[in-house]
């Protein structure tokens, strides 16, 4: 039944409007008579006590039932976030006039990104409205900006939160002002709305190079040659330029890779590598508008998470410690304040030891044995990569072994191994004997060749 004209609405405690670019808010303004809306929730542990003789119940059924005091027409569909979008939930999605797809949190450690999996779920209809409801502050799910069109915050998934979304959905006004809006003010002089672009890779590489040069400290300096190696991947890297419009000149650059978490030929982390911009055009827009463009592009790969840094190749693997450009970043969504949090802003060092002046005096290696590998325990070593990489939540490690295959780079493999069980692995290379294992990992060779 739809709501009354003249009903006088306000916004319901607990419940944003963060965004609405696809103007489908309220619902009623899309659906008709037996337009199908799809609920799409995770599986999720109620945060509600029962009552006494309460039959227990998917936690988002209050969401359904409020929904449809609006619009009868509601389908609600779970999904498993470990198992990820499936052709099941597809074949449903094909139905629909719009989609709600809830998001409950960032994600937890060995899981996808929901955000990721609601943009997998709108590539199966991308053209239909879909909602994204946050039932935590969107800020919380890492840089979202330039992909969620509309947005629906509520502070959790408790049933008040859930039908105050519903009367939020169904009832706000065109003109409601939003509660709070993703992108930050910009600054007065950076109105230009920059094209953003593919690069070109027989032109850019030199004047990439010289923007690399000019942004980055001395102890990141990289040659001509070895960046653009590092940059050149095909199908596995896309990176993109801005340039002036009129003189064509290159103001900016962002470089993006997708690698595979693990073994498995299905998950993929999208890593967000370099953000270079010319600094006298900084403050205009431009690292904002191929920031966005990146991670839309990066979200339509179907990534199951969002890296800041690179994985592998190893270009920067992080945020360099003493550029000022945290707070940019973390004001586009980033988590970065969380150094207990792997993936949140732990500190990540290299280290150079001088191995002429080590004692082993009085270490113990505690009935542990070390040794190279032998290339008939290779096989071992790649299921001992893939299952501690799963445990600890490494990205990348396992392809790095596995590239080894078949190569006398096998034995650059040091073992720990407690009796015939192998407990540790160390990946080792030497510059300049030419291991694949170098072309990943660009910055010994900085330091010298002869660095094992």
């Amino acid at each position: 039944m739809a709501p009354a004209d003249n009903l006088d609405y306000t916004r319901p405690p607990g419940a944003i409007l963060a965004q609405d670019l696809q103007a489908c808010i309220p619902l009623r303004r899309i659906l008709s008579q037996g337009d199908l809306l799809y609920v799409l929730t995770p599986a999720a542990v109620p945060i509600e006590p029962l009552s006494p003789g309460e039959p227990s119940q998917d936690p988002f059924e209050p969401f359904g039932r409020a929904l449809a005091k609006y619009h009868p027409w509601v389908r609600h569909v779970p999904y498993m976030v470990r198992d990820g979008i499936t052709e099941y939930h597809a074949s449903h999605l094909r139905l629909a006039t719009a989609v709600i797809f809830v998001i409950t949190g960032p994600p937890c450690a060995g899981q996808p990104s929901q955000v990721a999996l609601s943009q997998i779920a709108k590539s199966f209809v991308p053209n239909r409205p879909q909602i994204v409801l946050t039932c935590c502050s969107f800020r919380d799910l890492g840089p979202v900006n330039g992909i969620f069109p509309t947005l629906v915050e509520i502070p959790s998934y408790s049933r008040a939160h859930l039908e105050a979304a519903a009367d939020l959905l169904f009832l706000a006004t065109p003109s409601q002002d939003l509660g709070y809006r993703l992108d930050p003010p910009m600054d007065p002089s950076g109105r230009t709305r920059w094209l953003v672009q593919e690069w070109d890779i027989m032109r850019d590489p030199p004047t990439i190079h010289e923007l690399w040069c000019q942004c980055l400290p001395d102890r990141f300096r990289l040659d001509l040659t070895r960046l653009q190696r590092l940059l050149n991947r095909p199908g596995y890297s896309k990176h993109f330029v801005v340039r002036e419009p009129a003189t064509r000149e290159l103001l900016g650059f962002c470089a993006t890779y997708t690698t595979f978490i693990d073994n498995s030929d299905s998950t993929w982390i999208g890593c967000l590598a370099v953000l270079l911009v010319q600094p006298a055009y900084r403050r205009r827009g431009i690292g904002t508008s191929l920031h966005s463009h990146a991670l839309r592009q990066l979200t339509e790969h179907r990534v199951s998470r969002l890296q800041l840094g690179s994985a592998f190749p190893r270009l920067l693997y992080g945020i360099p410690f003493d550029l000022t450009s945290e707070d940019w970043f973390r004001r586009r969504g980033w988590r970065i304040d969380s150094s207990d949090v792997p993936g949140c802003g732990q500190e990540a060092c290299d280290w150079v030891l001088d191995f002429d002046d080590w004692r082993a005096d009085g270490l113990s290696s505690g009935g542990l044995t070390f040794r190279k590998c032998e290339p008939s325990e290779f096989d071992q070593v790649l299921e001992f990569v893939a299952r501690e990489s799963v445990r600890k939540g490494n990205v990348g490690w396992y392809d790095q072994y596995y590239q080894l295959a078949g190569s006398m780079d096998i034995r650059d493999i040091f073992l720990g191994l407690e009796g015939p069980v192998i407990v540790a692995t160390a990946l080792s290379y030497i510059p300049r004997h030419g291991s694949r294992a170098a072309e990943d990992l660009p910055w010994a060779r900085t330091i010298s060749d002869e660095l094992d």
